[in-house]
């Protein structure tokens, strides 16, 4: 298991925050829940450690992100890796999810 993140650093420096900043918020976040960063340049990346709640830590830090309106602001990209075949365009799930609720 695996997500990647990767932000618009235009827009992040813009509103007066630097990639360091968002990733340091990130990794915080992660830490939290023992979940190691594996990457830490152009992509974000966390990683499981192989306990047994690894999975459900994840995705309840990647759901806390996707509504925070900073993260859906910053970001570019947030991709779940199942496993080598698998993966999940988050982002774009979270932004419909967001039009979706905006419509009704």
């Amino acid at each position: 298991m695996k997500v990647e993140f990767s932000f618009d650093k235009d827009i992040v420096e813009q509103s007066g925050y630097t990639l360091g900043d968002i990733h340091h918020t990130i990794k915080k976040k992660f830490n939290e829940r023992n979940l190691p960063c594996v990457s830490d340049g152009d992509i974000l990346a966390f990683t499981d450690n192989g306990n047994k709640n690894d999975f459900s830590n994840m995705w309840t830090v990647i759901m806390g992100l996707t509504r925070s309106d900073w993260f859906m602001s910053f970001a570019t990209s947030c991709v779940w890796h199942e496993d080598a075949n698998k993966k999940e365009d988050v982002l774009r799930q979270a932004r419909a999810r967001g039009k979706e609720r905006m419509q009704a």
